[in-house]
């Protein structure tokens, strides 16, 4: 098995294990909007563009970026299916969000491959119009943040689901041609993992409230990607992930301000 790959695999391990586990913990800490902003930064996306650059060329990671944004796009739709059956217990509404993100995906890989601008305008239209949904008809309000006991034990155990989840993730991604791979990248891993944890130990409400948050700080992806497309094939993926995170990280403290306005 190539080196790079196996490398590629533990990376993606062991930074989204870390990254996920630590990001649940901070939701339930910090409450479900500023938990919800941070627990969706860049994560499974950085690690996967930086050794698709790596293995491909930082060319090949431009392209499958071009993807990212309606793979975007299709998560917020996995999101919102989670959110709306969360009462249903995470062991239904888990699979009930990924028979939509499949949905979403079989849609997006029967029509022609779409240019990254189109890409973005398809993202603002389905997580902008699903918030609203969120917002006004489900009525989702935020919940504060509740006492959490931290257990090393159970934490463990989170950045093992979730680095399982990503690592799987990214094995697939790395035998597709790129506008495949950045679809694929986007598989909502995170998403999953972080509501899922969060359904179980805090309950269906604390979960809808965090993943109506969510639903729009995931465009900090979009944001990664945007400048990831320009910046890997002029400065290399280095340069390029530091400039593309710390361009998601901005655009995430811009929408704190806006998204704290919500209910």
């Amino acid at each position: 098995m190539d080196t790079a790959f196996v490398l590629r695999l533990a990376a993606s391990f062991l930074v989204a294990g870390t990254w996920i586990s630590l990001a649940t913990l901070a939701a339930e800490k910090l409450g479900s909007r500023l938990g919800g902003l941070i627990g969706n930064l860049p994560s499974n996306i950085v690690v996967s563009l930086i050794f698709v650059s790596l293995t491909k060329g930082p060319h090949f990671a431009a392209e499958a970026a071009r993807a990212v944004p309606l793979g975007m796009a299709i998560d917020t739709v996995f999101l919102f299916t989670f959110v709306a059956a969360a009462g249903l217990g995470p062991l239904r509404a888990a699979p009930l969000a990924l028979l939509a993100w499949a949905a979403g995906a079989g849609l997006a890989l029967a029509l022609p491959p779409l240019p990254m601008l189109a890409s973005v305008a398809v993202f603002v239209i389905v997580a902008g119009g699903l918030f609203l949904v969120a917002e006004g008809p489900l009525r989702i309000r935020a919940v504060p943040k509740r006492d959490s006991h931290f257990r090393p034990a159970a934490l463990a155990l989170r950045a093992v689901f979730a680095g399982s989840v990503v690592a799987t993730t990214v094995a697939t991604a790395s035998f597709a041609p790129p506008y495949l791979t950045g679809l694929i990248a986007t598989f909502p891993a995170v998403l999953l993992s972080t509501m899922t944890i969060l359904s179980l130990a805090q309950g269906p409400d604390f979960a809808r409230a965090t993943g109506k948050i969510l639903l729009l700080s995931s465009s900090n992806i979009v944001v990664y990607a945007l400048v990831a497309q320009l910046s890997f094939p002029a400065v290399g993926w280095l340069a390029g992930s530091l400039l593309s995170f710390l361009a998601a990280a901005a655009w995430v403290a811009l929408l704190r301000p806006l998204l704290a306005k919500a209910g």
